[in-house]
């Protein structure tokens, strides 16, 4: 599992949970293979991260928030000149 969750970004991880589910699965079928054992199901209900990281993660998504807010507010200012011009 550390191996799979390893492979993402840290923001992406909570929604890319299904498809984790699935490589993780198919992880432990291949491990256990051998030994005639098949995982049916595997489900990642939480994940829990450190709170320096929950932290650095809300500022990331405030700040792409404020940019977001930024973009709008110029290009309403460029389309109403224009429309004025």
């Amino acid at each position: 599992m550390r191996g799979e969750i390893g492979k993402l970004e840290l923001d992406k991880t909570f929604a890319e949970r299904e498809n984790l589910n699935i490589r993780v699965r198919e992880a432990l079928n291949d491990a256990t293979q051998d030994w005639g054992i098949e995982c049916v199901r595997y489900e990642i209900k939480d994940i829990h991260v450190p709170e320096q990281i929950r932290r650095s993660m809300e500022l990331q998504a405030e700040s792409e928030r404020i940019k977001r807010s930024k973009i709008l507010k110029s290009e309403g200012v460029m389309t109403s000149k224009v429309n004025e011009a």
